[in-house]
Parts: C-alpha cells; structure tokens; sequence
C-alpha cells in the first residue's frame, strides 16, 4: 500500500485486554522502519495504566487503591494516576459537577442495589453522597494527593481509557508514526489516515437499533466517546436506571439514551459525554457550544419522545 506521496507503508495491529475489555493499536509506518519499540512501548504504556489505576487487590504504592485507602493524610502517586486525575478534576470543574470525579462511592452502592434488587435507603443515599465532591481533593505538584472529606474514594477506570489513547498517540507521534487509530475500548483517537490517504471513519450507533448508523464521522487529530444508558442498565425493584450516576441528586440520570462527544483528547470526550448525560439535551447542547473545540450529539428519549440535540459538525453530517 502507498501513500499520497507515493511512500510505501507497512500496517501494525494488535488487540489486547485491558482495562477489562479489547483495546486496539492500528497504524500504518514506512516500510524498512523497525517498530517494534513502539508497539512495545505502546503496551507498556496500557499495562502501567492498569496497574496504578486498578481499585481493586493488592493496594501497591502510588496506585490509586493506595490513594483511596491514605488520601485524607495526603498520599504521593504515580504519575499516570495523577496526570489522569488532573484531567478528571479539571472536567469536573469545568461541568460543575456534571462529571464528578469522586462519585465512586456512589457508584458501588447502585452496583449493590442492582445486584440484591432493592433500592438504596434514602439516608443511607444522602450520608454516601456526602463524601462526593471534586471540591475536596487537591492537588499539590508534582504527585501529592489530598482528600479533605473522610470516606472520599476516587475510580478511574472510565476516564482511563480515553487517557490510555491520549498517551499511546503521544508515543506514535514522538515516533514520528503520523498516521493511526488508538480504541481503548469503545473510546477512540485518529490521527492522519487509513492506509495514509483515506480518512479514518468512526460510525455513531444508533442507541434504538444496534444494527444502523446515526452517521459516520471523520476524524484527525481528535478524540470521540458514547455514553449512554441503551447499552449499560440496570432493573431495580421492576424499573430500568441508567449506570451513570448524577453527582448532585445521587440517583441515575434520565432521558440521555446516547451522548457522543468530540474532543481534543480522548480523555476529555469521554468525562464530557458522562457529564452531557447528566446535564441532560437542552442545558447539556447550551454548555458544550461554550466549550472550544468540543462537538457533541445528545439523543434523548422522554416517554417515548425522542429528540437530537447536536453542534455543528454533527448538523452538517447525514
């Protein structure tokens, strides 16, 4: 295969489990050039991410489980876990909470209310949601981490996958590999082209009909990610809830059936389309068109009503 400039290119691809599905590297380099150090470099990068970000076993020094059980004292981290953190406390300033990067707590007793089939206790709800709010950790460079609030805990598996693509295009670019597609496991990142002349194109599914498309976006030197409630449900005491948690009231938001996002990073795609589902169609499309460079498609379905609320790049596209 060549391309437009007639330089011949050789494909790497590679699928691994991560982060508790498939992830993928895909790109394309000039033939004769030795990428084997990249493609390890790349994996080392995805295991390092696993390693510190996990919440669960062993609690290994700088590790986020480390942080959570130590963070109240002050606790140093690796550096992955707190440059994603920066990242995530910075979208949840940036939503005002939409995106609550301490939410966790919450998180685990809807996980538990799924699993025995009944209902949070409305106190027990209101005493958890008060050990949830970005405004209580921070951040002293370049690795110190404090909680000011007790039973504070922090996941980051969502927002590691967007950051898992973000640091793996950092390797391809400083390779000079100029043209890739990093999937961290329904997140994405493209840069240049497929086979080096055709655009990369990533399909937007439909949250009604897995088998049909919304549309089809081209992308270079961006980010994307779907979040959403048609994929990931639980029912409880006879009703479906979402699995994505409003910070604020404490209970699965409604009506967001699908949020696709575009962004400079990965990362952020990915902690905006969470906080995009929470903010809801109408407050959500009036806050991304503030946000630079951020396209977004909000598909939201209220009793059977279904409407789209979406930025331009989205308008433009059929």
């Amino acid at each position: 295969m060549s391309s437009t400039n007639s330089t011949i290119l050789r494909e790497y691809y590679e699928v691994k489990s991560y982060f508790g599905t498939s992830v993928w590297i895909h790109f394309f380099y000039p033939a004769g050039l030795d990428v084997s150090h990249v493609a390890t470099a790349c994996w080392k990068k995805a295991q390092s991410i696993q390693t510190y970000m996990n919440v669960y076993g062993e609690a290994m020094e700088g590790s986020l489980r480390w942080l959570n059980r130590g963070g109240i004292g002050g606790v140093r981290v690796h550096p992955d876990v707190y440059s994603i953190l920066k990242g995530a406390l910075a979208s949840s300033r940036l939503t005002d909470g939409a995106f609550d990067v301490t939410i966790y707590p919450l998180v685990e007793m809807w996980k538990e209310a799924a699993e025995s089939g009944v209902l949070p206790d409305k106190t027990v709800l209101e005493d958890i949601k008060g050990s949830v709010g970005y405004q209580h950790v921070l951040l002293q460079e370049p690795d110190l981490v404090f909680f000011t609030k007790k039973n504070m805990r922090i996941d980051l598996g969502s927002p590691a996958s967007g950051y898992f693509c973000d640091e793996v295009a950092k390797i391809l670019d400083l390779n000079n590999i100029q043209h890739y597609m990093i999937d961290g496991g329904g997140e994405l990142f493209c840069r240049g082209k497929e086979m080096g002349h055709t655009p990369w194109r990533v399909g937007v599914q439909d949250p009604f009909d897995k088998d049909k498309l919304i549309t089809m976006l081209e992308l270079d030197g961006k980010g994307v990610s779907t979040s959403g409630n048609y994929e990931k449900f639980a029912t409880i005491a006879g009703e479906r809830y979402a699995h994505i948690i409003d910070p604020r009231t404490g209970y699965p938001q409604k009506g967001a059936a699908s949020v696709t996002v575009i962004a400079d990073t990965t990362q952020m795609a990915n902690e905006l389309s969470t906080a995009l589902c929470v903010m809801g169609g109408e407050k959500g499309l009036a806050f991304v068109r503030n946000v630079e460079n951020v396209e977004a498609l909000i598909i939201e379905n209220k009793d059977g009503n279904i409407t789209q609320y979406q930025t331009d790049i989205f308008l433009n596209r059929k």
